[in-house]
């Protein structure tokens, strides 16, 4: 969990792990003991704040297969081995599983509710200090919206802008953050709260000896998660700052995401070829990305990429002609979380952010790919 919304900067100097340095060996003369000079920080939207919520239900891949009815099916049993995702979030009880979608509301909307408020809660913000509230769902039978909800959970300004984005799933993030930013134009003295919460588990079904094995493939992978980040110019607020953004749909792709909705029925259809149809332009188009924003592939430092499944991580590493260890944070986002759709990629942000802990004046790229299909990048700096 990452929350660096506001702290005081101290002077910087890449020879010295961030913190301002000082000669190690004596100095002949006082004149001659100098401190470095403070790095100028870079003006412009931050992502200033990043927290997940998740529930406390935890299950194995073994216990899906169980509770869905797969146990025994020498397919599913493969794909759920090869997928890259060992354990997932998810809500797969047969009381559950046995409700229509419609149904499924009543307990669903409340639970992505209070998810958003945990998260929220973690980032610590006064709600007068927020203008704007953007919310993301895949899952949006809900009226009103999260974003609705939550500035009258917080007893906001009435007045507080709201919004509610759906149908851009893992591709979300992108976006998102981009109409965070721009909205700070609006309100420059405010923050931009963004929330994406995901329940994958209301899609899924148990299941039958008709199913398509899209619908194998995206049983194996989808879990439940949340993640709230504040997005601000305010002068103490820290975190990378969002330099660049871009999405880019390819053609002739609409049905390689789909949501499947049936009677009786419901899965996310992920075409097999969707992994080679996001990485067939995709060194192009990121280095057409970055030139123009005058950066090349050796600047990046960190590597946000999306955990959408095994192959789409092994065709973004090879594409991008990237290491294991560039695309680490995304394997180990992917086993712990499977893909968990609208919030994603900020999985991966926070993690990078824990794990790698980037250092002032590094980059990072962020790489995301949903329906349409659609890819989205992001540029970072810290």
């Amino acid at each position: 969990m990452f929350n660096g919304q506001y702290g005081s900067d101290e002077p910087y100097s890449s020879s010295s792990g961030g913190r301002s340095a000082v000669a190690a060996s004596p100095a002949p003369a006082p004149q001659r003991l100098r401190r470095a000079a403070p790095r100028v920080r870079r003006a412009g939207a931050r992502i200033a704040g990043l927290t997940v919520s998740d529930s406390d239900t935890v299950l194995t891949q073994a216990q899906v297969l169980e509770r869905l009815g797969l146990a025994g099916d020498e397919f599913a049993e493969g794909i759920f081995a090869r997928c890259g995702v060992k354990r997932r979030h998810l809500n797969v009880e047969p009381e559950f599983l046995a409700r229509t979608l419609q149904d499924r509301t009543r307990q669903v909307e409340p639970e992505l509710l209070a998810h958003a408020i945990e998260a929220v809660d973690a980032l610590q913000v006064d709600p007068r200090e927020v203008g704007t509230v953007i919310s993301a769902s895949l899952y949006s039978l809900g009226v009103p919206s999260i974003a609705h909800r939550l500035i009258e959970h917080y007893h906001m300004d009435p007045a507080t802008d709201k919004y509610h984005v759906t149908g851009v799933a893992c591709a979300s993030a992108v976006p998102l953050m981009k109409l965070a930013a721009q909205a700070l134009h609006e309100h420059p003295d405010k923050h931009t709260l963004v929330v994406a919460a995901e329940s994958m588990s209301s899609i899924l079904t148990s299941a039958t000896p008709q199913d398509p094995r899209a619908k194998t493939v995206g049983s194996s992978l989808f879990g439940d998660g949340c993640a709230a980040a504040l997005v601000s110019k305010h002068p103490r607020a820290r975190g990378p700052v969002i330099l660049a953004s871009q999405v880019h749909q390819i053609g002739d792709t609409l049905g390689a995401v789909s949501l499947e909705l049936g009677g009786e029925d419901s899965y996310l259809h992920l075409a097999r070829e969707l992994p080679d149809l996001t990485a067939a332009g995709l060194l192009d188009l990121v280095e057409r990305f970055l030139r123009r924003n005058q950066r090349a592939r050796p600047d990046i430092d960190h590597w946000i990429v999306h955990p959408g499944g095994r192959r789409i991580i092994e065709n973004v590493r090879d594409a991008l002609e990237l290491s294991d260890e560039d695309v680490a944070t995304s394997w180990s986002t992917l086993a712990e979380h499977g893909n968990v759709g609208t919030p994603s990629i900020m999985y991966v942000l926070s993690e990078t952010i824990a794990r790698r802990e980037p250092e002032p004046g590094q980059h990072g790229l962020m790489v995301t790919i949903g329906p349409g299909v659609t890819v989205g990048l992001m540029l970072l700096e810290w």
